[in-house]
């Protein structure tokens, strides 16, 4: 077993792994050692268990990558913090989140956004960012779990938009009320097995969504998507 620290949504995090695939992982969040806010650490059982999910083969160093993140995602909430399965990007200082179930096209219209409008444009996490819930705004973390792209910087940024993203035929955005689609968002949300740490969860999301805007993008995958969902979010 290795430890080793990471720095992630501005906590201190002690890592307890069997593998040095995780700690490479990791390694753009690595930090000297510390007294830790959260210590993530899972058993033998844990990954077998996890191995058991997949129809296709998956390495062990995978599912302690897998595991690890989850048991950090456990105790996020006690510290006004939670994961959001999405792809967030920064542009013009601020975070923008796109969300939608996988394979709609997350990483293709972030991808757009890149190719658009170059040095305006910096991915934050391509697949599973921390929000922070503060007492006026909230605050998009990148991690080291980012998606089979493994799309991320160790940067941060305060959140400016919520983009629920689906397939149409034509391109159009409208902000929206999130309780309209409450139960859609609430599906790209890590919801704790822990009681406690599932309310906080809830009392978080409820926060989330009278301090930042939330937006519904019908688009295709086009270059057109991207400016329908840039001009109206960051503009």
């Amino acid at each position: 077993m290795e430890t080793f620290y990471i720095k992630i949504a501005d906590l201190n995090v002690k890592m307890e792994s069997r593998y040095e695939k995780t700690r490479r992982y990791c390694s753009d969040y690595i930090v000297e050692a510390f007294d830790s806010d959260i210590v993530a650490k899972i058993s033998d059982v844990e990954i077998d268990e996890e191995l058991r999910l997949y129809e296709s083969p998956h390495s062990r160093e995978y599912c302690e990558g897998i595991c690890l993140y989850r048991s950090i995602a456990e105790q996020l909430p006690f510290f006004d913090r939670f994961v959001f399965h999405g792809a967030a990007v920064s542009a013009n200082g601020k975070g923008y989140v796109f969300t939608a179930p996988s394979g709609t096209g997350k990483s293709t219209h972030i991808s757009l956004w890149m190719k658009l409008f170059g040095d305006k444009v910096s991915v934050i996490n391509g697949d599973k960012p921390i929000v922070r819930i503060l007492e006026d705004r909230a605050v998009v973390y990148s991690c080291p779990w980012a998606g089979k792209e493994g799309w991320k910087n160790n940067i941060s940024a305060s959140l400016g938009g919520i983009c629920l993203l689906r397939r149409g035929k034509e391109n159009k955005i409208i902000k929206i009320s999130p309780s309209e689609y409450f139960d859609e968002l609430m599906r790209q949300v890590y919801i704790p097995k822990n009681s406690e740490a599932m309310l906080k969860t809830l009392e978080l999301i409820d926060a989330l969504a009278k301090i930042v805007p939330f937006y519904l993008l019908e688009c295709d995958i086009s270059d057109d998507a991207a400016r329908t969902s840039f001009e109206t979010m960051v503009k």
